[in-house]
């Protein structure tokens, strides 16, 4: 390992820690271990100077003697050592070290990728600064305050929509915007700051009520029977749990992880979406007891507060989203990822690892047993329980309620026909079916993965949709806003009135969740309608608080983005509408295909859960895609084998690697310069010999070229695994040296 060469600190003799840094380098560095500083072990957190800055890193081995090279004199003491015992356990520190050659990063920012943010700055505040309005202004005083100070009136209103106390960092975090509006409208008294305390358990107020397992089904036992073997025998098995929705699959990890429990060891379940989490924890309370929550709507110091309960065992049971897969749980025995399918296990953020090979690689590290469980398996998942001993495939194929699954329509828009000076959105059949819950006094849910009131402007003379002035993406119309707002930036322009081109008038097309609102409520007016999306859901608070009264029959119509189209269960929801079917077929990915038919299916799934049974329309404008075909059948198996077939011709995972190249830079022609120049060097490796199966798409364009002001180019490699450990070298130099991202797909 490399020493990093400073000032004359250290004395001859003594131990050498090797410590590794949240920076890009891909190296550790050495550093004196004097006798103040005692004991410092492998895991430990400890504080150095890194050039002329202080740092915390984690050490990862301690040495005898120096690196061979460095001068004893020059090389560093450590500041101070921060943990009494080490903080990250030895398994914790071989998966961190996976994870960087995995995701091409370096071993220090996979450790600050699993720590929480107080251990990795060492900072832990007991109380939460939040802000709250506490003056609504007039109609007239929020033009004026828009035309003079926009950032202020930007602050305003989405304190409006939170409707109550919000936590100033997610305030930041959801607007774009510094602590000053808030600050400048304090002074003038139109809101308050306040502080809350904080606590060790986020549930701590929930009570816990205990519940009676239910009868097993045969298939259900079995898969438990199966599962239990290899838990018994603390031997690492991955299991792949095959269950159509409704079929009974938590049941199945709830008693796998209370055989872990009974024998002394723990469990982590990861759910891919924070709206999951608080009737997943309900659940797991309800059997398990206390059980840990880790998941990014928490603050910092309750993250803080309950990995350390983690850390010291007081909690054994961790439910979470993709971080908690790294929680340091003592005794590991189980691993549930659940709904394991969904993109949001991939961190599209360094280090981008994938959640379901990394929970894999954990429980192999640590002996344990892995579950990934989902009615619509990845295709990657299905084909290694198909063909490879690591991973035992089980299967729940009936309904713990009996019953079969909902019906699936499919509605062509195409002969759809909108009514006069309206935009078209609900089709007839969708319509009629509504009014059949409503009638009936059952509750419906209907999903569009669209956000605002209108997706974008387009000038019909000229063709030019109207981009964000930083990114090149159609800005989205929010009405609550009455603002242009683009997803990427978040930046915020004023309706646009006329092309910047021609000159002639834009008009507001496609629909969003606003608009689908104001459509449904006009069709009936009596309807109780929620929706949720990322405009709603604003405090810590709204998820459950949503989902709750939804449960509890407070609303007729539930409408949403993703975090309503999978892992909800509510018996009296009879009629699922997906109100756009086509917009993951349109995206320039090669799992387009398999997330359309997974989402079909997972939004299906949430109707008919009950003796009510339920049906599903799906409406699209292209009714003969087979993705959509094989969802109205249920029939997962059919299209996994057509589409592996298709993976198969093009080399596409699970039959070859694919990495994503992404050049950026605020010039651009220096990002296109640095892309040419680093694909050269890969092909002149390539054209070396070894490289007869790989190959290169770009470098060129990526479908956005430019966001936030950087303008992007992309190369995709298709290549072989062995052939991929030869390319690592040069990868990892391009990573560190040219700040290139290399995103595995």
């Amino acid at each position: 390992m490399d020493a990093f060469q400073g000032s004359l600190f250290a004395a001859p003799g003594g131990r050498y820690a090797r410590v590794a840094m949240n920076t890009p380098v891909r190296r550790e560095f050495s550093y004196h271990i004097p006798k103040h500083a005692e004991p410092v072990e492998p895991g430990c957190r400890v504080k150095v100077t890194f050039g002329r800055r202080p740092i915390i890193g984690v050490v990862v081995a301690i040495d005898d003697a120096p690196p061979s090279g460095v001068e004893v004199e020059r090389i560093k003491d450590i500041d101070s050592c921060l943990d009494v015992t080490p903080l990250v356990t030895p398994a914790l520190l071989r998966l961190s070290r996976t994870v960087a050659d995995n995701a091409y990063c370096s071993w220090g920012q996979a450790l600050a990728a699993m720590l929480p943010a107080a251990l990795r700055h060492d900072r832990t505040r007991r109380t939460i600064p939040t802000v709250e309005l506490i003056y609504s202004p007039a109609a007239e005083e929020m033009q004026s305050l828009e035309a003079k100070f926009p950032k202020q009136a930007k602050a305003v209103a989405y304190l409006q929509q939170a409707g109550g106390p919000m936590e100033v960092r997610e305030f930041c975090n959801r607007t774009g915007l510094s602590k000053s509006p808030l600050t400048t409208l304090n002074k003038k008294e139109w809101v308050k700051f306040d502080k809350k305390a904080d606590v060790l358990n986020p549930f701590a107020a929930v009570e816990l009520v205990r519940d009676t397992p239910p009868q097993l089904t045969g298939p259900q036992q079995d898969c438990v029977d199966t599962i239990n073997k290899s838990i018994d025998v603390q031997q690492h098995q991955d299991f792949l749990l095959y269950g159509i929705t409704g079929s009974g699959k938590t049941e199945v990890y709830l008693h796998a992880l209370e055989r872990c429990l009974a024998q002394g060891r723990g469990g982590i379940v990861l759910v891919p979406e924070i709206s999951l989490t608080p009737q997943t924890v309900s659940r797991f309370r309800a059997r398990c007891g206390e059980v840990a929550v880790l998941h990014s709507g928490l603050t910092d110091v309750e993250r803080h507060d309950q990995w350390l309960a983690i850390r010291e065992g007081k909690l054994r049971v961790v439910v979470g989203a993709r971080s908690a897969l790294f929680a340091p749980v003592q005794d590991l025995g189980i691993i549930i990822v659940d709904e394991e399918h969904e993109s949001t296990y991939k961190q599209e953020s360094t280090p981008r690892y994938q959640a379901r090979e990394v929970a894999r690689e954990r429980a192999r590290i640590e002996g344990a047993v892995c579950v990934l469980g989902s009615a619509t398996p990845s295709l990657e998942s299905w084909q290694a329980a198909k063909d490879s001993p690591d991973m035992q495939l089980l299967r729940l194929t009936e309904r713990v309620a009996g019953g079969s699954l909902p019906s699936v329509k499919l509605v062509d828009m195409r002969v759809e026909k909108a009514e006069k000076g309206h935009w078209l959105v609900v089709s007839s059949q969708l319509k009629y079916g509504l009014k059949e819950v409503l009638e009936k006094k059952e509750q419906a849910i209907l999903f569009l993965n669209q956000r605002g009131f209108s997706p974008a402007w387009y000038c019909r003379p000229c063709g030019k949709t109207i981009s964000c002035s930083t990114c090149d993406v159609a800005l989205t119309y929010h009405r609550w806003r009455k603002k242009a707002l683009c997803h990427y930036c978040l930046k915020e322009e004023p309706m646009p009135q006329c092309c910047s081109t021609c000159g002639h008038k834009v008009e507001m097309i496609g629909v969003g969740t606003e608009r689908v609102e104001d459509s449904v409520q006009r069709l009936f007016p009596q309807a109780r309608i929620l929706r949720m999306d990322r405009d709603t859901m604003l405090r810590r608070e709204s998820y459950e608080q949503a989902l709750g009264d939804f449960g509890d029959g407070k609303y007729d119509i539930l409408l949403g983005t993703q975090m309503v189209a999978k892992g909800l269960d509510f018996p009296r929801v009879t009629l699922v509408g997906v109100l756009n079917a086509d917009t993951a077929l349109h995206q320039p990915d090669f799992r387009s295909s398999e997330r359309c038919f997974n989402l079909i299916a997972q939004v299906a799934g949430r109707a008919g859960r009950s003796s009510l049974g339920g049906r599903v329309i799906v409406q699209t404008w292209m009714p003969g895609h087979p993705a959509l075909l094989a969802a109205t059948k249920h029939d997962y198996e059919k299209f996994a084998l057509s589409e592996l077939q298709e993976r198969k011709d093009f080399s596409y995972p699970p039959f070859g690697d694919v990495l994503r190249l992404t050049f950026e830079s605020q010039h651009q022609q220096r990002a296109i310069s640095v892309a040419n120049e680093s694909c050269k060097e890969l092909r002149q490796i390539v054209d070396g010999g070894f490289g007869k199966s790989t190959e290169y798409l770009g470098p060129a364009p990526p479908p956005i070229e430019r966001i936030r002001g950087k303008y992007r180019r992309q190369l995709l490699i298709k290549t072989t695994r062995a052939e991929l450990l030869q390319l690592r070298p040069l990868l990892y130099k391009l990573a560190e040296q040219q700040g290139v991202t290399v995103d595995p797909l």
